[in-house]
């Protein structure tokens, strides 16, 4: 939301609890004051109530003078309630009360509860960019830690506690750290990158969804680069990702100018902030499908998202023998390529991930043109008509084994794929000239010296049983004697 927006629900609230048991004790806090100090647009605002379970009930003040658009969305065990007002209704506002909580092994997904001051809240707030507060009465910016607003000024993200207390509180607050680092560009302190590296271990006890949630911001984030260097140097990367810890010291060839890791980075960094497009650049380097099937997994997301990884990953080499002006590309080619990503959307993305990587190849191997050419010949097949996207096979099963006389036990891949190459070829190809093509199609014989060697193998298989069991008998007597 806009400034005048985010002042404007402000002003309403101060008018709503003056004069009431609210008066004073209600707190615009976290990212929308952050935000406001920085000038920048309000994502959304949390308020803090430093009364005994003060978020909850002044909730429910609110529905029964009937100001909210429906009954608030409540959490008792963590003292905090959703609701939206009648009078701002697009804008959703959490409502907590001032706590203090503590995150133990065995329940680390879900820390226990309870009432604290406003002193102890701005303690356990993850960051000191994180832990302003506005008094909505007396219309005040409260720095508690005296430090939080210089913070911001000069770029330092820390805890506002010990470090190593804050991250054993919550280890989340790990990755919270290096995606606000990477968001504004800003630098870690010592004391708090420490405080990362001893309880990096405890990322493992996080719920999947609470890892998942900020991992997916860290990845379509502004800087993921410099984020996963990060989560090495505090080393968290064997917790979050210990399928690329191999990269590191993993050389490529010639045509590569970095390692494995920085390769990926690198790829990383020059693909759009879209999910599937930076999972497959920070695991294309990778030579297994497994890696990203079982990191992707560890993360909780669905079979839908980890297919359209793998096939980015499986698929970003396909363009490489075309050439840097795709002098060796045929439309034959382009055409086929349409078909194997079926969709617009699908190869639109797979070009963003060659290109990418074929830029971040050493100078004299890179091609910085091939995607473009690719683009533009595949807009004028689809302008005129031959493009390989949707392409649908133009003879049944039932068509071929009625034309080449087979019956239902014979295997129509090898027809199928005479088809396939004939429409690919000659995408204007009459469903007539196809019949005739393949009634005069023969598939070709298996080799004969294949069945020699076959059949050789056979024959040392029996030689070698015999032996086998000569030596056997051999064996038994000598035992028996």
């Amino acid at each position: 939301m806009q400034k005048e927006e985010y002042e404007s629900i402000l002003d309403y609230l101060r008018r709503l609890i003056d004069g009431t048991q609210w008066e004073n004790h209600v707190f615009a806090v976290g990212g929308c004051c952050r935000d406001s100090v920085l000038g920048c647009e309000i994502k959304d605002i949390d308020l803090a109530v430093d009364l005994p379970d003060g978020g909850v009930e002044f909730a429910q003040w609110i529905f029964d003078k009937e100001l909210a658009v429906k009954e608030p969305t409540t959490f008792p065990s963590f003292g905090t309630a959703m609701l939206r007002f009648k009078e701002f209704p697009n804008e959703e506002i959490e409502i907590v009360q001032t706590r203090r909580e503590k995150y133990t092994a065995a329940t680390r997904g879900k820390p226990s509860v309870v009432f604290g001051t406003i002193e102890e809240d701005c303690l356990r707030r993850d960051l000191t960019i994180n832990a302003l507060y506005y008094d909505i009465s007396k219309q005040k910016m409260l720095d508690l830690l005296g430090r939080s607003i210089s913070d911001i000024e000069n770029h330092i993200i820390r805890t506002p506690d010990d470090p190593v207390r804050t991250f054993d509180d919550d280890p989340v607050r790990i990755l919270r750290a290096i995606r606000f680092a990477t968001r504004y560009g800003w630098d870690v302190d010592d004391e708090t990158i420490e405080g990362m590296r001893i309880n990096a271990p405890l990322l493992v006890h996080i719920r999947p969804e609470r890892r998942q949630a900020e991992i997916e911001k860290i990845i379509c984030g502004n800087d993921p680069a410099r984020a996963m260097r990060l989560l090495l140097l505090a080393d968290a990367l064997p917790h979050t990702f210990p399928e690329l810890s191999p990269t590191i010291r993993q050389k490529q060839n010639f045509r590569h100018h970095d390692n494995t890791w920085e390769h990926c980075l690198n790829v990383m960094n020059k693909v759009p902030a879209i999910s599937p497009l930076r999972w497959a650049a920070l695991f294309h380097g990778l030579s297994r499908r497994t890696d990203v099937v079982n990191a992707m997994r560890r993360y909780h997301y669905d079979r839908h998202d980890i297919d359209k990884v793998v096939f980015l990953i499986a698929n970003h080499n396909a363009t490489k023998r075309w050439g840097a002006e795709c002098e060796n590309m045929t439309d034959t080619d382009l055409r086929q390529l349409h078909r194997l990503c079926a969709s617009t959307e699908r190869f639109r993305r797979l070009l963003l991930l060659i290109d990418a990587d074929n830029t971040s190849y050493a100078p004299d191997y890179c091609m910085p043109r091939q995607t473009e050419i690719i683009a533009a010949r595949t807009a004028q097949l689809r302008k005129e008509g031959k493009s390989g996207f949707g392409m649908r096979r133009t003879l049944t099963n039932k068509t071929i084994r009625r034309i080449k006389g087979l019956s239902e036990n014979v295997k129509l891949d090898v027809y199928r794929q005479f088809l396939d190459k004939l429409s690919m070829e000659n995408p204007d190809m009459e469903r007539t000239e196809m019949e005739h093509r393949l009634a005069r199609f023969n598939p070709p014989k298996k080799s004969s010296k294949k069945k020699e060697r076959r059949s050789g193998r056979n024959n040392k298989n029996k030689t070698t049983g015999k032996a086998s069991k000569t030596s056997a008998s051999k064996r038994s007597v000598k035992k028996n004697d």
